[in-house]
């Protein structure tokens, strides 16, 4: 049988009898990769049709072969995936006298074949052995070669093998691009039209804006602003924030809406949203806002998919995905001011959904149902579960900066309303003393004097309570008071801690009112 014709043969034989999958070809078509074996042992398979005339030749191919397996088999679901290779000649090389398997010794990593014409009957392998080794279904069929030239019948089997590839791939395609991505762009057209707002009346960095806008904020949910839950989906927090939150939208919610469709998407992303923000009320103090937990609802939904067309999934993006979420995650865990429980909440959230809807042109199955009461449910768990934690991550300090930046926006009410409502506790310097830039700022000295000394109390190496205290004492007249805190500031480095202190104008005025 002539070379192209038993190439052809055998790689039509694995993959329409045997149901093999082709991985990859060359641009020759000389050389080709597959994968077989559906619901068993995978098994990677390379056949090439070559003409060496010595060994060297073979040997130096052999080595090329074994690192491409090893970059293909990333490719595949499996452990432990033996590797065949299959050299197709005219004649076995001239200084080959055994099979080659015996002769390269390659029983750990993979067995070769040499299929030729063979005078000598002691080379070159059948094709019977072949399948056999393979674990083949079906028999070998001989060659008819007086109805049709061994060329008709490469062309022949070549035909049928393109067809039924084509097929195949038409089948992922369908799969993958089910539909055209719309609602990722109004999302994404959302979100930036909503931080071009917030940046133009105020600052998407500021507490204050963001809480104004609809970010999460606890003690705002807890008096019945639950509306905060889905708004917070649509704030960022600064420019970066926006930036790898859009292209993780358009990239990540852009393959999940070509697969679910939109109205499956919409759902999947707006349930990981809002168990993203439910998530971040139950385990985190902090105001917090942005996309993220619906974005990680996207890699649930991939996850998801994944777990039903397991191949096509680590065929195509399978490792990638995982990589990418496993790094966001770890991310999360050792970066403090990342809200990892908004990510895993809408992890969680994301993967729940696409259970309940499933994918696009897939038999619905009772397994579905359950999943109405699943999210509901887990919903309920994480609202109850924020209501009765009182030990979430966070602390006071959320209250201090808001009161802060109340107070530099001259609204004293509100910020001093807001560190009367921090008692929780926590012996936080922070909270006095702010309270008492409150009471500076209308002029009552003697309250602010009583709240630095309570600050000082807790933490007596807080440099700006003692600067405080020299100007508060200062306006009361107490000069030596003023003078030893004062100092105490110098000596805790209060110069080099804030550039909007002026010490010296300070110690000029107590050294000219010092008897």
């Amino acid at each position: 049988m002539e070379p192209m014709h038993r190439y052809w043969k055998l790689i039509h034989h694995l993959v329409i009898k045997e149901d093999a999958r082709i991985v990859e070809i060359s641009r020759d078509k000389k050389q080709i990769w597959l994968e077989t074996g559906k619901n068993k042992q995978k098994s990677v398979i390379r056949i090439a049709r070559v003409e060496y005339d010595w060994m060297n030749q073979v040997e130096k191919d052999v080595k090329e072969a074994r690192q491409e397996y090893e970059r293909i088999k990333r490719m595949i679901l499996g452990r432990n995936i033996p590797f065949y290779s299959i050299y197709i000649t005219s004649y076995p090389p001239a200084d080959l006298n055994r099979p080659l398997n015996s002769y390269l010794n390659t029983q750990n990593s993979g067995r070769f074949y040499l299929l030729s014409r063979d005078p000598s009957g002691r080379i070159a392998e059948s094709e019977e052995q072949l399948l056999n080794d393979l674990g083949s279904r079906q028999s070998w069929e001989p060659a008819l070669e007086d109805e049709y030239s061994h060329q008709e019948w490469g062309r022949h089997y070549r035909a049928m093998v393109k067809e039924r590839q084509e097929k195949l791939e038409e089948e992922d395609r369908s799969l993958l691009l089910f539909t055209k991505p719309r609602a990722v762009f109004v999302f994404l057209a959302a979100i930036v039209s909503v931080f071009t707002w917030m940046e133009q009346t105020g600052e998407s960095t500021n507490l204050v804006t963001l809480i104004e806008f609809g970010a999460k904020y606890n003690p705002a949910l807890l008096e019945g602003e639950w509306w905060r839950i889905i708004t917070s989906m649509f704030l960022h927090i600064g420019i970066f924030h926006l930036v790898m939150n859009s292209l993780a939208l358009f990239y990540i919610g852009g393959a999940v809406e070509r697969m679910y469709g939109t109205i499956r998407f919409i759902i999947i992303y707006m349930t990981a949203g809002v168990f993203g923000s439910l998530a971040s009320f139950a385990f985190n103090e902090q105001v917090s806002a942005g996309a993220s937990g619906a974005i990680f609802g996207c890699f649930g939904a991939l996850l998801y998919f994944g777990l039903i067309h397991r191949a096509l999934f680590f065929r195509t993006m399978g490792l990638n995905v995982l990589f990418i979420l496993g790094i966001n995650l770890v991310f999360g865990f050792v970066v403090p001011a990342v809200d990892n429980g908004a990510h895993i909440g809408g992890l969680a959230g994301g993967f729940l959904a696409s259970a309940l809807v499933h994918l696009p042109k897939h038999r619905r199955t009772v397994t579905q149902l359950p999943f109405l009461l699943v999210i509901p449910g887990l919903a309920a768990g994480l609202l109850w579960y924020g209501l009765m934690n009182e030990n979430k991550q966070g602390s006071s300090m959320v209250e201090v900066q808001l009161a802060q930046q109340y107070l530099e926006r001259d609204n004293v009410e509100e910020s001093r309303q807001i560190l009367n409502d921090a008692e929780n506790g926590e012996d936080n310097p922070y909270v006095p003393f702010v309270l008492g830039n409150t009471y500076m700022a209308e002029n009552q000295y003697e309250q602010a004097v009583s709240l630095f000394q309570e600050a000082v109390s807790i933490n007596e190496e807080l440099a700006e309570a003692h600067y405080n205290l020299a100007i508060a004492y200062s306006e009361l007249g107490q000069w030596e008071e003023a003078e030893q805190s004062l100092n105490r500031s110098r000596q805790l480095g209060i110069e080099d801690q804030s550039d909007d202190v002026d010490v010296e104008s300070i110690e000029e005025r107590v050294q000219a009112n010092l008897p």
